[in-house]
């Protein structure tokens, strides 16, 4: 984190600022997967050493620790990207039943424009799916001023509470003030099968709770200030959250705003009267119309974006185009291709699928970018796990081709492990290969359970990956260092010849593991 300054003052990113807001608010516990735009945060929290911080397995694993631990009265925290909250959307949405003890934030970081993802997506959906309420910071300052509120918020009206970062948010940095820690006293644990037991009888109940909350919390939309106007000339008035926020204030500083900081519920009265003040109403909003549709029901006239502008990120030099409504987004230029570093083992591992000319099932992670000239040696990302289940589906579905599955070792960890037992059950013969570099490197270099260290870089029990895949089912499992490429070659036309299912973990320390 950085330095304070003699104002009491930090220059920090978005999420350095966040993690900073949620210490001082009294967070307990903090669970998280590495992922690009919010791997940060954990890092962060996981420096306050009155913080309880894990790198969990997978997101869902991650979500229900956390839930669990503000069910039993410690305010908790879960982060995660926009795609691994796909991972945890079965505990999510049950929670916003259950409700919690003490509070518990859901932050979630999009990534518009796709910087390191696989897909875009806005998770402003899931707090309308979901029925919980929504917070946007538009900057660092923000971040760390609504992660407080967002503790208060779920406290109050017994329900988690998302708060959505956007990448620019993320990484962008500024000075941000920084205040003490105040631990709020922790509420008694106690049973309550009603509250907790989701069975249908009590989840009818916490249902109709539910909607009694949703009403509640469209009254504090209302008033809240984190839903502000702000008066301009009354020209143009402008309906708007997060970065985009910003980037309207730089282009048109004598506008009307009405910033959302709660971006859902809605606050239909204020929008109301916000619109019968200004000549024209613009909405501008990142990804999907979100905030546009529903001023439309709302029987409120609204100048609509062009489709294009619901795809990539939205940045600064698109504004004024968009606003008059006269521009398309253009295709953007082509970029300097990311690739493999140099030495990187996983070229010795492509270079030997190449060479047999493999189908090669992908997943997420470095590797990916085998798909990449001149390796061109990856067929296939969908999603974490997915390279051993499409393996066993591609050998379903193209009998005899030469079909091998990859991913990586926090990734197998992650999801690949049911993918293995699945295959095993039902018979699947073939090769899964594991690239074990003894780090989640896709996102810097962060810990997993099979490298024998928390986030604090403590020791504890590693995980053995050839015992696991023996117990899940392989009937062969080999340990080759790629980098002797003899015996990798050998070893991998020998598995890809047998009738059997194995496993291969290709082990070699990534280069860029500090020593």
């Amino acid at each position: 984190m950085a330095k304070k300054n003699s104002l009491n003052q930090a220059l920090l990113s978005g999420n350095e600022a966040l993690a900073q807001g949620a210490y001082e608010a009294g967070l307990s516990v903090a669970c998280a997967y590495p992922g690009t735009p919010s791997t940060e945060i954990l890092e962060v929290l996981a420096g306050f050493p009155e913080i309880d911080a894990q790198w969990s397995v997978n997101e869902k694993v991650a979500f229900e620790v956390a839930l669990g631990a503000a069910t039993a009265g410690a305010r908790s925290l879960f982060a995660c990207k926009h795609v691994g909250l796909n991972v945890a959307m079965d505990p999510l949405m049950t929670a916003s039943y259950t409700g919690v003890l003490a509070g518990f934030v859901i932050v979630v970081c999009d990534d518009p424009g796709m910087h390191s993802s696989q897909n875009e997506q806005d998770t402003r959906w899931v707090a309308l799916y979901s029925k919980m309420p929504m917070l946007e910071p538009a900057s660092p300052a923000e971040a760390r001023e609504f992660v407080k509120e967002a503790f208060a918020m779920s406290e109050r009206f017994d329900t988690p509470v998302i708060l959505r970062m956007t990448t620019r948010i993320s990484h962008t940095k500024e000075n941000v003030t920084i205040g003490e820690r105040k631990v709020p006293e922790r509420p008694a644990f106690e049973r309550n099968a009603a509250k907790y037991v989701m069975v249908p009888g009590h989840a009818y109940q916490r249902h109709i709770l539910v909607e009694k909350r949703l009403v509640k919390l469209k009254a504090v939309a209302e008033r809240t200030r984190l839903n502000r106007i702000e008066k301009g000339n009354g020209k143009v008035g402008f309906i708007t959250s997060s970065v985009a926020y910003q980037y309207l204030k730089e282009n048109y500083p004598d506008a009307s705003y009405l910033k959302l900081g709660m971006s859902y519920p809605f606050c239909d009265g204020k929008i109301r009267q916000f619109a019968r003040n200004v000549k024209k109403l613009v909405v501008v909003e990142e990804l999907d119309p979100f905030i546009e549709e529903h001023v439309k029901t709302l029987g409120v006239k609204v100048a609509a974006k062009d489709p294009s502008f619901r795809i990539g990120e939205l940045t600064p030099e698109l504004i004024p185009g968009l606003v008059a409504g006269k521009a398309k987004r253009e295709q953007q230029a082509a970029k300097r291709k990311p690739r493999l570093c140099p030495d990187c083992p996983h070229w010795a591992s492509f270079a030997a699928l190449k060479k047999i000319d493999a189908y090669v099932a992908g997943d997420i992670g470095c590797y990916t970018l085998a798909c990449l000239p001149p390796m061109s040696a990856l067929h296939s990302c969908l999603c974490m796990g997915a390279g051993v289940t499409f393996h066993e589906g591609w050998r379903k579905g193209a009998p005899g081709k030469c079909i091998v599955g990859v991913l990586g070792d926090s990734t197998f960890i992650h999801s690949g492990i049911t993918g293995l037992i699945n295959a095993a059950y039902n018979k699947t013969k073939g090769v899964i290969m594991i690239l074990d570099n003894s780090t989640t490197a896709m996102t810097g270099g962060q810990q997993h359970p099979a490298t024998g260290l928390t986030i604090r870089n403590e020791p504890t029990k590693k995980l053995i990956l050839e015992d696991l895949c023996r117990a899940c089912g392989a009937d062969h499992v080999d340990v080759v260092d790629p980098k002797n490429l003899e015996e990798f070659r050998a070893t991998l036309e020998k598995r890809i010849n047998e009738e059997a299912l194995s496993v291969i973990i290709s082990r070699h320390p990534c280069k860029l593991l500090r020593r």
